[in-house]
């Protein structure tokens, strides 16, 4: 057997390469971006605050995916198709339908949460949703044309006009409160948005009568919120029952932990295209490779940050109970960076009902997870993510098994250990 050589066999795999190179670039500027913004703000608010706001930006994540109606992976799996398969009307309907029902959870999730309703803060979740929403279903449709550079790059737009926001308010000694941070988070989407125009970022969908149908909709859906419940809802667990300077301190280390991970997913989004011409009987170990480096990058990421959180832990308001958080919570993030290629390839080449059953089955684990350690372990909630390490694992190297017809895990070792 050849020894396993890097290169990859996809189509148009150099320029994939290439793309793929200044993806994880556009992702070191997001994620620079985004801890400058977080660690200007723990150290200039004060920590209830900054749990508060933490808070509200998980609501938002959470509202996103009623007022999109999950449909960010169908607009990305039909953009390419001919006919096209993603019309204006599908736009439109989607957000006629999504916002109303977006802000009746905020509502929902706001008042069990124990926070005002009808006050500044709501007006601009509300507002911000309107403004994120039509930016989800935009990126998601230029990305499965291939366009996934302002994709990557949004959120490091956002978070730098948030640190310009955060440090100008410093400078001039302006007692920023939850209301100003929501405002400046709004500017900049207002900034992506304008952006989104811009003929580099590819062509918008064509004008026509929708053309997703309600039931693919509501299936991407209910999808997606079980998705959030795995990947976002997290801090909001967490805020129920556990103190907001815990809240602050739990945002700043799932956002270190989770970077590597992110980076990963910048990579494979310029995959795309390749991923969903990937034929199921012919999947071999030039696309297992992407699962293998996206591994080792993952291992050198961490590295990095675990010197970002000694560094910057003693400077922080929080930064004692964050570190021990990141440690405890590192090694589910470090198996996200390989997992999250068979969840991309999945989520691409299997059916939104297939999709959903298994989200149902890691969604069911993971609050059995946290039953168990809220018991055993009732401080520690971030103790959940070692039960999750395991179970992660095991269910997509199932998954894979059944779609693929063989563990990825066991074939990459085999390749390592073959002369």
């Amino acid at each position: 057997m050849k020894p396993f050589s890097p290169s990859l066999a996809l189509p148009g795999a150099r320029m994939a390469w290439i793309s793929g190179l200044g993806a994880l670039a556009s992702r070191l500027y997001v994620y620079l971006s985004g801890f400058l913004a977080v660690f200007l703000m723990a150290a200039t608010i004060s920590p209830a605050r900054f749990g508060e706001y933490s808070i509200y930006q998980s609501v938002i994540e959470v509202a996103l995916v009623l007022g999109t109606l999950g449909s960010s992976l169908l607009f990305s799996r039909n953009a390419a198709s001919v006919p096209p398969g993603v019309t204006r009307g599908d736009v439109v309907r989607t957000l006629c339908i999504g916002l109303p029902l977006a802000t009746v959870l905020v509502t929902i999730v706001l008042t069990v949460q124990r926070l005002p309703v009808g006050d500044a803060p709501f007006l601009l979740v509300v507002a911000t949703l309107a403004v994120f929403a039509f930016n989800s279903l935009r990126l998601s449709f230029s990305r499965g044309l291939g366009h996934a550079g302002l994709l990557n790059l949004e959120a490091g737009i956002r978070s730098t006009i948030l640190v310009a926001g955060v440090g100008l308010c410093a400078a001039l000694k302006f007692d920023l409160g939850v209301a100003h941070l929501l405002l400046i988070n709004l500017f900049a989407l207002v900034v992506v948005c304008a952006a989104i125009g811009l003929p580099g970022n590819g062509a918008a969908p064509p004008a026509g009568r929708h053309a997703i149908g309600l039931l693919q909709q509501g299936t991407a859906t209910l999808y997606s919120l079980l998705m959030f419940l795995l990947r976002k809802s997290d801090l909001l667990v967490v805020a129920y029952f556990m103190p907001l300077s815990y809240v602050g301190a739990f945002k700043l280390a799932f956002l270190l932990a989770e970077a590597p991970s992110q980076f990963v997913q910048a990579f494979l989004f310029t995959k795309t295209r390749a991923m969903l011409e990937a034929d199921p009987k012919h999947f071999g170990t030039a696309q297992l490779g992407l699962a293998r480096h996206s591994f080792l990058l993952g291992c050198a990421l961490f590295v990095g940050l675990g010197c970002v959180m000694a560094v910057a832990a003693p400077l922080l308001k929080l930064g004692e109970e964050a570190r021990s958080i990141f440690l405890c919570i590192a090694p589910y993030f470090l198996l996200r960076t390989y997992t999250i290629h068979h969840e991309m390839v999945l989520s691409l080449k299997t059916s939104m009902g297939s999709l959903g059953r298994w989200a149902l089955l890691e969604v069911a684990l993971r609050f059995l997870s946290y039953g168990v350690v809220i018991v055993l372990f009732p401080g520690k909630p971030h103790y959940v993510f070692l039960l999750a390490c395991v179970s992660d694992f095991v269910l997509y190297e199932t998954r894979m098994r059944l779609v693929f017809g063989f563990f990825p895990i066991y074939r990459l070792l085999r390749m390592r250990s073959t002369p």
